[in-house]
């Protein structure tokens, strides 16, 4: 039986190497299974299995040697090409001239029939489905298993059924056809998972591009929207020069606004700091307000702000204009028949400050509330949900926090907290 237990041995000797691949390789390979690096590898364990196979061989009798390097051989030919076969191929054969002439005869006589098959199989044994690859690969093992020992006996003259080496050569045969059946079962399974985590990433990146294009096109649509709204109002005659000249001031700063949202998107790839300053949250309240003003008219909204002069915070002013005008503008739709829109910058406490956004609108389900800030989910018929999103990570990169209160018929309240920043600081922004 200990013959049986060194066969054994064999069996996890190349089962090791593939364990080895599969957490040192092929989890870290960009494209897995497919380059000639890959099939290098595989060759390369193939080949030490092998090897370390022939050092842990059975001796039923002398000079003559039984061991499993024939599985890892043949897992070298059927996965890792032709050239990386004929090294491995070379190494068996040349360590067998080493270990002695009778064995080397034996495998000189019964591995080419195997080889040459698996030469035959490889190019389409790569496209088959795992169970036929099973299947053929466990035959083949077994069926050369079977021819070694069949030559082994004729060459030692014995019969058979009344050798006391039975058990040793039918465990040789079995432990053939079964290593090879769990090492193509364990190669396949990864194969298939690293072509599936391949796929994920891809569909990632693609979902990504797509968060990205569409979040570029709400984001540009707020200033487009304000724009169109100073446009019709500029088509009145009866609009004093003053107003015209303000309103074709705020529309050039809305599209100078645009081309700036679009730089940042473009730069995207190229993450960069944001530029964090004393910014007046009361000027950037007042500012979004005035802007959003026309919109607001044709939607029969009135504005109404609550402002602490002074109240200086620490943010991106590009970045809390781009969250206010978000949060403005979806109250604003959120009033179909019109309502009142309340914004609010106070001081909340000696550290903090606090920006409220409030609407008399549809309002949101507590369900709906906790879906905020997720991609494509939005309670408007034609939202995307991405400016929301995007808005929760500007006050997140802000080092802000943002809540939310609503109930269904009673409006949306936006809370924002940011950092404040000492007026001593500020002065000297």
């Amino acid at each position: 039986m200990n013959e049986v237990k060194d066969l054994m041995l064999n069996m996890l000797i190349i089962l090791l190497p593939i364990f080895v691949y599969q957490t040192f390789w092929i989890d870290k390979a960009s494209l897995p299974m497919v380059s000639s690096r890959n099939r290098s590898a595989i060759s390369l364990l193939a080949a030490i299995a092998a090897l370390c196979c022939m050092m842990f061989p059975v001796h039923p009798y002398p000079g003559y040697v039984l061991d499993l390097r024939l599985v890892p051989l043949l897992i070298g030919i059927l996965y890792g090409g032709f050239r990386a076969a004929l090294m491995i191929i070379a190494g068996v054969y040349l360590y067998s001239w080493h270990l002695g002439v009778p064995g080397f005869l034996v495998m000189a006589m019964t591995y080419p029939p195997a080889i040459i098959t698996a030469f035959l199989l490889a190019a389409r044994f790569r496209l088959w489905e795992r169970r036929r690859k099973l299947t053929t690969a466990s035959l083949l093992a077994f069926l050369a298993a079977l021819l070694v020992n069949t030559v082994v006996l004729l060459f030692l003259d014995e019969p058979l059924l009344t050798n006391p080496h039975l058990p040793v050569f039918a465990a040789y045969v079995v432990l053939h056809g079964f290593t090879m059946w769990i090492s193509v079962y364990l190669i396949e399974n990864m194969r298939e998972k690293a072509a599936l985590r391949f796929e994920i990433q891809q569909a990632e990146k693609m979902r990504i591009m797509g968060q990205l294009a569409a979040s570029i096109a709400h984001e540009v649509r707020n200033p487009m929207t304000v724009v169109r709204g100073f446009l019709q109002l500029l088509q009145s005659d009866q609009i004093p020069s003053d107003k015209r000249q303000m309103f074709l001031k705020l529309g050039i700063d809305e599209l100078d606004r645009s081309e700036s949202i679009i730089s940042n998107y473009l730069a995207f790839a190229r993450p960069q700091v944001s530029r964090i300053e004393a910014v007046d949250a009361a000027e950037r309240v007042e500012h979004a307000a005035g802007i959003i003003s026309s919109y607001a008219t044709l939607r029969n909204v009135e504005i109404n702000t609550r402002t602490t002069p002074g109240l200086f915070i620490e943010a991106d002013p590009e970045h809390l204009s781009q969250v206010l005008m978000n949060l403005i503008k979806n109250g604003i739709e959120a009033m179909q028949h019109g309502g009142v829109l309340t914004i609010i910058a106070v001081p909340d406490d000696a550290e903090n400050a606090r920006i409220e956004v409030a609407d008399t609108g549809v309002g949101m389900t507590p369900d709906e509330t906790s879906r905020l800030g997720n991609p494509f989910f939005s309670t408007k018929q034609d939202g995307t949900g991405l400016g929301i999103m995007v808005t929760y990570q500007i006050i997140q990169s802000m080092n802000g926090k943002i809540e939310v209160e609503s109930a269904k018929g009673a409006g949306t309240r936006f809370i924002i907290t940011l950092p404040r920043k000492s007026d001593l600081l500020a002065g000297r922004k």
